[in-house]
């Protein structure tokens, strides 16, 4: 890349223009004296991922009104990595997995969650990184970082050639970036030289280095240099504002007031945001309040994901969370649905190419509910997506098929994960328990299931493990068999790895294990919808009550056959119910019929048999009525017959 490239810039789209729309940066408050105090002014949503950070923001219209919440994922300034001489990470590195992430998520067949705008692509149709950009916290004003000395941009340094000769890391070969001044450096030679810190290593730089090296704090005093715009190509914020004196004189406001969202050219790609993180998706299927997630995240600070928490409560208020939540059917609810969970992980993993895997994280997995707008309870409808620019997944130099980033045993142990974390048992005692399972299972060289699955019962592996507050909760021996058969199928992704990592167990493919997760889920759903229940023993709701009294009513009468005018009994029968999804615990599920694969029919037709059957045997063959029987085949009740009852 060439030194002294034109990139574009994000300011069109951060300021009103003709489109009268803009991109809002979300702040962690509207108060001043907070953001100054605050190192980064904006809601991070994550930083989990070592080479980005994702950010809250909006795009919205001349008024402030919101067209769309999005999520920015940034490239960051500093990476977290840990240095690694067998496996070096460069630059050019980073570089590609911004552009294969772009590649992927620009794909015409991906389902429009990610907004990609005019200005970020090259000629080549590849992903350009943007301007650097600062921000002033007291004004809200962005800019661009002038050169202290002419006032024209600061650009980045990509000339190995001139880095190494001013004694400098090259950027081909590591992760250090400069900014630096390309007209000074040009016409005399000189420029003073930039990076967002200074490491240990760069006190002890040769003395007779030709350029001096600063950080972010040096140049953001030197702005104050500039007392007039030396060039019209860059509008400086700071020359003609009124706070210029107390921001840059001595010990002045300047470096509490200004910080940079980006110090150097950055990499950005805009999603759709997610409704919530997978952590917390995972949490609240297991049954945590929304109470208990909101403080654990305020304790880490964590407060992107908690705002996301918060919203996803409000939108939630008016829904039903769950089926059986009151019911003995709450465990294989529960299962069911973290088992669609990893039934749409295996998908999305096991479905992309090799060279756009994104790293496999579950912190950088996120899920869309919309669950506010549909017949079925509200955790029932999700999308899985993953937000990531795939940084782990960068190949090592001679190997790059030796520890593959979708490999199964990756898979199994975010597998168990979901299964087994709850408020009192975390991932370390859950790595613990499979550490030692394994080192048994391996020197008695017996990977069976019966072999994982000895003395599971209890402790860290027991069922009642997939509620958030295991404590008190029992789960019934008929659903035991389908959680085996769960901890079986995540077994048998971690025995993979036992066989050196590679996938050539033959008798194992993604196609197979696939198939048998789905009939897993299946066999749990339709066992799930296929218990007899006792609607009639079950209390009611206080908001049912009216309709469970005239249901009463009315079986009471059958079962001592009253004999009552035939029109009379026509007008008090032949009425509707419509019951919400939270009652359907109550009938029957033979009556439910199914919408389609994941929806089931609000309506229920509620037919005399389904209230036989629940008396004691009578000499009448169930759902044959009498020929004088003044009962009709089928009965329909309104709810908003319960106050006539």
């Amino acid at each position: 890349m060439n030194h002294d490239i034109k990139m574009p810039s994000l300011l069109p789209y951060l300021e009103l223009t003709d489109t009268k729309f803009r991109l809002n940066f979300s702040l962690i408050s509207q108060d001043v004296s907070i953001l100054e105090k605050s190192p980064f002014p904006f809601l991070i949503i994550s930083e989990s991922d070592p080479f980005a950070r994702l950010i809250d923001a909006r795009f919205a219209t001349d008024a402030g009104s919101e067209i769309k919440r999005v999520f920015l994922l940034f490239q960051k300034d500093e990476y977290h990595l840990t240095k690694d001489e067998l496996r070096p990470f460069n630059n050019q590195d980073i570089d590609q997995c911004w552009q294969k992430a772009f590649s992927f998520y620009s794909k015409k067949d991906q389902d429009g969650s990610v907004f990609i705008l005019d200005d970020q692509i090259g000629e080549n149709g590849g992903l350009v990184p943007l301007q650097p950009l600062f921000f002033c916290k007291s004004k809200r004003i962005f800019f661009h970082p002038p050169c202290p000395v002419c006032g024209l941009p600061l650009q980045q340094c990509y000339d190995d050639d001139i880095l190494t000769g001013l004694g400098f890391q090259r950027y081909s070969a590591s992760l250090k970036r400069y900014l630096f001044c390309p007209a000074c450096f040009g016409s005399t030679g000189k420029s003073d030289f930039y990076v967002f810190s200074l490491e240990s290593s760069d006190h002890f730089a040769p003395k007779d280095r030709l350029a001096v090296l600063k950080d972010r704090w040096d140049l953001i005093k030197e702005f104050g240099r500039l007392t007039e715009v030396k060039n019209s190509l860059n509008q400086f914020p700071c020359i003609n504002c009124s706070s210029h004196q107390e921001c840059y004189k001595p010990d002045g406001l300047v470096v509490s007031r200004i910080i940079p969202i980006s110090f150097y050219p950055f990499y950005m790609l805009i999603f759709e945001a997610a409704s919530i993180n997978a952590f917390d998706f995972l949490s609240l299927i297991s049954g945590a309040s929304f109470d208990d997630l909101e403080s654990r995240l305020s304790e880490k600070q964590q407060l992107g994901r908690m705002n996301c928490l918060k919203s996803l409560k409000q939108s939630s208020l008016s829904t039903t969370p769950f089926f059986f939540d009151k019911d003995e059917r709450y465990f294989p609810e529960v299962l069911y649905l973290k088992l669609s969970f990893l039934c749409e992980l295996v998908r999305t993993v096991f479905s992309r190419p090799d060279d756009s895997w994104p790293g496999l994280s579950i912190d950088r997995i996120w899920i869309n509910l919309t669950g506010s707008n549909s017949l079925l309870p509200f955790f029932w409808n999700f999308k899985l997506k993953f937000i990531d620019i795939g940084g782990n997944a960068v190949n090592p130099p001679f190997f790059p098929k030796l520890f593959p980033y979708d490999s199964p045993h990756l898979l199994g142990i975010i597998w168990f994960y979901t299964l087994l974390v709850n408020k009192k048992q975390g991932v370390s005692e859950i790595y613990a328990a499979l550490g030692e399972k394994v080192n048994k299972i391996v020197s008695n060289d017996d990977d069976s299931l019966e072999s994982f699955l000895k003395n599971s019962s209890d402790g860290v592996f027991s069922p009642v493990n997939i509620f958030w507050i295991p404590d008190g909760k029992s789960v019934s021996q008929n659903w035991v068999r389908l959680w085996e058969k769960s901890i079986g199928l995540g077994w048998s992704l971690l025995k993979i790895g036992l066989k050196t990592g590679l996938m050539e167990d033959s008798k194992w493919s993604k196609d197979k294990f696939q198939q048998e997760l789905e009939n897993l889920r299946k066999e749990v759903k339709n066992k799930l919808f296929s218990q007899d229940l006792n609607f009639v023993q079950a209390e009611p709701a206080s908001e049912n009550k009216a309709i469970y009294e005239i249901l009463a009513k009315i079986m009471g009468k059958w079962s001592i056959g009253l004999n009552i005018d035939m029109d009379a009994q026509k007008d008090e029968l032949e009425k509707t119910v419509v019951v919400s999804t939270a009652d359907m615990e109550k009938f029957d599920n033979k009556d439910l019929v199914s919408q389609d694969e994941y929806e089931i029919e609000e309506t229920l037709i509620i037919s005399p048999d389904d209230f036989i059957k629940e008396k004691s045997p009578s000499t009448k063959k169930a759902g044959q009525p009498e020929k004088n029987d003044f009962i009709s085949e089928t009965v329909i009740l309104y709810p908003d017959d319960g106050e006539k009852g």
